[in-house]
């Protein structure tokens, strides 16, 4: 409520309190999970335990994929590529700790991820292990920081170095401008005039889901890979092979071992507003047959798709604009589609969870509730989320259900920030709101698994 009048015998304003059938509390505290950390933001949390019992929390950064277990984060990012340097690759400069590679056309970015190994020691040091590059020189040489510095200017490393290259990192925020400066070197020509008034670089979002004991995961546009976890936290996420090149989200269709895939490569282009799914029990096969269920769905309003809510009768899947039912039947169509209407705008791929069946999101304006239909929520402390909020991270919104106070949260960036330091929250029982400020970047509330609500900071859980 914005003035004394109208917070008259009520609240006007409060952080970090919860209210119970009428009466104010505190919220309570928070305890790390783990001494260790993980580099990156998190955008995503997937928890799942295996029939061995198991139990394991899947995180994606914008830098790495991990799976976190007994209180270590294990990191399973994908690679890109590997292989082995031209003959002595390795370049130092005496007492400095930048080290200069040498590799043609590497293909790398500032942040990325290499692994080097096989090297012999040159100018008083060995290069060998994970390094970050640090700046890219050329497109055929980069440079990485070695733990110690070198005692003499040399080049070499022999003739046997080989190198791992990790999935590229994505970005941290998302970037909205008119050219210049917003997004990577390269994405559009040089004194060209734009033909739309802004451009929008979303950061990197990972979409996570359980196939049994593995890990299927989706770095938004990017490939879909599996983590085997029969094989150990020692092995890292691999390329399914015969899924859509690329994806914008995944889900598992549990009632029938689907893997379902929006905004899916079609074949010949990237279709973000295509849906694609897989054979029964076999998330390899993606191209329909008459003994198969694979399959595939264009939806059409909006310009993608971000996400799905598993909700009472189906997946409710959500576009930046719209939403609809899918529902699941027999052959030859295996999949109903209802029109469901506007979500008002979806913040972004976090920003709806399922409650009972039921879907609560963020839209641009308003928050909404799906329970066979959509209707507004009303909400007593519209302006002060909504008259203060960074619409520009709005991919940053992240929602999610404290099961214990039966409260829908959500995490927001303030106008005048870029990370989340912000959240509403909404109390299912007594129909009431309250806010505060909270600085997570991704949060899990419903976890059957672990013991109270768990939310990600900026290095650990």
């Amino acid at each position: 409520l914005t003035t004394d009048r109208e917070a008259k015998a009520r609240w006007k304003n409060g952080n970090k309190i919860r209210f119970h059938q009428g009466l104010p509390e505190k919220i309570g505290g928070w305890v790390k999970a783990s001494s260790n950390t993980f580099s990156g933001k998190c955008r995503s949390l997937k928890d799942w335990q295996t029939i061995d019992i198991e139990k394991y929390i899947g995180l994606g950064t914008h830098k790495k994929i991990y799976v976190y277990s007994g209180g270590t984060y294990y990191d399973v990012t994908p690679q890109a590529s590997n292989g082995t340097f031209a003959n002595n690759p390795i370049d130092t400069t005496n007492l400095s700790t930048s080290v200069q590679i040498t590799h043609t056309t590497h293909g790398r970015a500032v942040g990325d991820a290499v692994i080097i190994s096989g090297a012999a020691a040159v100018g008083g040091i060995t290069v060998s292990g994970e390094y970050e590059v640090v700046t890219v020189v050329n497109a055929n040489a980069y440079t990485i920081t070695h733990s110690s510095a070198a005692t003499s200017t040399a080049n070499g490393g022999g003739a046997a170095v080989d190198y791992v290259y990790l999935l590229a990192i994505g970005s941290d925020s998302s970037i909205f401008g008119y050219g210049y400066g917003a997004g990577a070197y390269g994405l559009s020509t040089y004194g060209t005039a734009r033909t739309v008034a802004a451009l929008l670089f979303a950061l990197r979002i990972w979409s996570l889901d359980s196939w049994g004991d593995d890990l299927i995961v989706n770095p938004r546009g990017g490939a879909i890979y599996l983590w085997d976890e029969s094989v150990g936290t020692g092995t890292r996420a691999a390329t399914i092979s015969g899924s859509p090149n690329t994806g914008r989200a995944i889900f598992v269709s549990q009632e029938d071992r689907r893997l379902v895939v929006l905004g899916a490569y079609s074949g010949s282009a990237n279709d973000p507003m295509l849906v694609r799914w897989s054979a029964d029990d076999d998330y390899t096969a993606f191209t329909a047959g008459p003994t198969n269920a694979a399959g595939q769905k264009r939806l059409t309003i909006g310009t993608e798709l971000y996400c799905r809510v598993k909700v009472s009768g189906g997946n409710l899947i959500h576009s930046d604009a719209w939403a609809w039912l899918m529902r699941s039947i027999g052959a030859p169509y295996f999949y109903e589609w209802d029109d469901v209407g506007s979500n008002g705008g979806l913040m972004g791929p976090n920003a709806a969870v399922e409650v009972d069946g039921i879907a609560y999101w963020m839209g641009a304006n308003d928050f909404f509730v799906y329970d066979g239909a959509i209707r507004v929520l009303p909400c007593e402390v519209w302006p002060t989320v909504f008259d203060n909020i960074n619409r520009v991270q709005k991919f940053k919104v992240f929602a999610g259900f404290n099961q214990k106070h039966r409260e829908v949260w959500w995490l927001y960036a303030s106008a005048s920030a870029d990370e989340c330091d912000r959240y509403v929250l909404y109390d299912l029982d007594d129909k009431v709101w309250s806010f505060g400020t909270l600085a997570r970047t991704a949060y899990v509330g419903d976890s059957k698994l672990f013991s109270g609500p768990f939310a990600t900071g900026t290095t650990d859980i």
